[in-house]
């Protein structure tokens, strides 16, 4: 056998097989990168929505300052 049989870079010489061009345009063709970039940015909206993740819960508010305390 002569010639190398793997092909590190991911781009095909053999005959027949047509080139699958530069890897970031087959990751943008791949439904896992569309999954994975809706879900960051639902995650991503949530945080932003929420104020940093600070909801206050309903039954427990913070007291307010007293007045003597503000000075």
């Amino acid at each position: 056998m002569t010639g190398n049989k793997h092909n590190m870079e991911g781009n095909s010489n053999s005959a027949g097989e047509p080139d699958p061009g530069p890897y970031w345009r087959r990751m943008h063709r791949d439904w896992r990168f569309w999954v994975g970039a809706i879900l960051m940015a639902a995650a991503l909206s949530v945080y932003v929505l929420s104020g940093d993740l600070a909801w206050v819960p309903s039954g427990h508010r913070q007291p307010a300052m007293p007045a003597s305390a503000a000075n």
